[in-house]
Parts: C-alpha cells; sequence; structure tokens
C-alpha cells in the first residue's frame, strides 16, 4: 500500500512541477519529467479513448476513458530495460524528424497524439490519416508497453 502511495504522491508531485508555468529551470533538478506520452481521442464508433505518461523515473500513468478495459486511473512503473527500450524505440523513429500532413477531409477518425522529450528537445505529434508506417511502430510499441506494465488503481 505504501508503494502504491509513493507512486501516485511523485506522479502528482511530478505533474504539477512540470506544468507550473512559473517554475525555475529544472536543469540540475531532481524533478522527474514527463518524457512521453500517447494520447487517443474517440470517435463515431469504439475506439479507445486513454492517455499513457511515463516519467524519466518510470513512472507511468493510465487514464482510460472509453472502448477500453481499463476505466478510470491506473499508477505502474517500467523498470530500466523497459525505459531504455522506449527511450531507444523513439531515438530509432528519428521521432523530431517525423512530418505528418493529416488529411483534414477525414472527419470520423480518433486523433492520436504522441510526445517525446529527451532531455533537450521536445516535440508533439498529432496523427489521424493517411497511415504512417513509424507512428504506427511507435503506437504499437506503446501498446505492447502498456500491456507488459503491472498497474494499480487509483482509489
Amino acid at each position: 500500500m505504501q508503494l502504491i502511495n509513493y507512486l501516485k504522491l511523485t506522479f502528482l508531485i511530478s505533474f504539477f512541477a512540470v506544468s507550473c508555468k512559473n517554475a525555475p529551470q529544472k536543469s540540475g533538478s531532481s524533478i522527474d519529467e514527463k518524457i512521453f506520452y500517447l494520447e487517443t481521442t474517440s470517435c463515431m464508433g469504439t475506439c479507445p479513448v486513454f492517455t499513457f505518461t511515463v516519467l524519466s523515473n518510470g513512472v507511468c500513468s493510465y487514464n482510460g476513458t472509453a472502448n477500453v478495459d481499463k476505466l478510470g486511473t491506473y499508477f505502474g512503473s517500467l523498470d530500466s530495460g523497459q525505459l531504455a527500450d522506449l527511450k531507444k524505440e523513439l531515438s530509432n523513429s528519428n521521432f523530431f524528424n517525423i512530418d505528418l500532413k493529416n488529411d483534414s477531409l477525414i472527419k470520423d477518425l480518433p486523433t492520436t497524439y504522441l510526445y517525446y522529450n529527451n532531455g533537450s528537445r521536445e516535440k508533439k505529434i498529432s496523427y489521424y490519416h493517411p497511415k504512417n508506417k513509424t507512428v504506427d511502430g511507435l503506437v504499437g510499441f506503446s501498446y505492447n508497453l502498456i500491456k507488459s506494465i503491472t498497474w494499480t488503481k487509483e482509489n
């Protein structure tokens, strides 16, 4: 039970520290930053709607909103190997050079947002159509990572 409370506290402190607009620069700080997130939006059908977030210390959160097995907020963590694999996958994808031209004529597709912060650069991608093999690979990798984590539901 203490681990669950520790994970919740770490996540909340990190979230508020990172999102505070007036916070001083965190260089050299011990605050764990958001390094990756995957968010999916709704569609007219049964598209899964959730947000998956990873902090630099490996602490993760998952918030399932609709059409997913896990509804609500969950916390978990990546071990050092999983965290290294995620960073390697993002690096190998050449994430910062992905340039998408989404088709604005398609209206009923879910949007997938991916964000990556490698410590010196950050980028957010908005993706829905047409298909992109690299981004689909990152999404698939993320789904497998989500399945591999032992999640604890927030009370």
